[in-house]
């Protein structure tokens, strides 16, 4: 009879603590349905307003749009989704892919709104492969945005008439020549001659440079072009250039012109 008691006591007990396992696993359910509902649906942790300082060239939407890959990189952030406050927990994204150069991104938990200081992407000139496949270059010799075909001195744009393909998001050349592009390019611009057409010739790395009333000019990349642009500059102060037909910078720290 004892043993007939201890057996019943001992299925009692068992059957009370399969009870409490029971509830308290339908309580740990409802702390995470709970939790997932503050996180996802409550309106505690929803985005009411993104706010972007710096940029003019963009909407909103638009620099959203480049930001949130950078945002949404992990499988639980895309479940929670782009309008919540707890995902944007990235302070300086990588942009190198897009059209911006930066962007600072703060959260105004009180407000509830993302606030992003953003920079572009400066657009030194317009690069054009033999298919007029067109994109803007930045000052690191990378294409990021498809650009337009476009004449005259007011953009430059660069005629690269090599078989090369231009690609969206790569370097024009490879990194020890790039700086030296660069520094042509940027020289250009800077002493505001009316360029009709630039080219660049891959197979030599020379760039070649007709003007509208001017000297054609010549450049070689092989070598940093600084004070060959120096002594361009002064030359165009002392002459005018004029009567010259053009002027061969393709040989380092040298200047030669031909007259007319």
């Amino acid at each position: 009879m004892q043993s007939y008691l201890d057996q019943h006591q001992i299925n009692k007990q068992g059957r009370n603590f399969r009870i409490k396992i029971y509830f308290g696993f339908l309580i740990l359910i409802l702390i995470l349905i709970l939790i997932i509902y503050t996180l996802v649906y409550s309106p505690i942790f929803k985005i009411k307003e993104f706010r972007v300082a710096g940029v003019s060239g963009y909407r909103i939407d638009e620099i959203l749009r480049m930001i949130e890959p950078q945002i949404l990189t992990t499988r639980v952030k895309n479940f929670l989704g782009d309008k919540n406050l707890l995902v944007w927990d990235v302070n300086n994204p990588d942009l190198s892919k897009t059209a911006l150069a930066e962007a600072v991104i703060k959260r105004d938990w009180l407000r509830q709104s993302i606030i992003i200081d953003a920079q572009e992407r400066e657009r030194l000139a317009i690069w054009c492969d033999k298919n007029n496949n067109c994109y803007w270059l930045d000052k690191q010799g990378i294409l990021f945005e498809n650009a337009p075909q476009t004449e005259g001195s007011l953009i430059l744009t660069v005629q690269d008439i090599s078989p090369a393909t231009a690609i969206k998001n790569t370097k024009i050349i490879e990194e020890r020549f790039a700086p030296n592009l660069i520094a042509v390019v940027d020289g250009l611009k800077r002493i505001r001659m009316p360029i009709k057409e630039i080219i660049f010739k891959r197979e030599l790395q020379e760039i070649h440079v007709k003007t509208y009333s001017g000297p054609d000019l010549l450049f070689s990349i092989r070598f940093d072009p600084t004070l060959n642009l120096e002594s361009l500059q002064s030359l165009m102060e002392k002459t005018g250039l004029k009567n010259v037909q053009y002027i061969d910078l393709r040989v380092e720290n040298r200047i030669f012109y031909k007259n007319l």
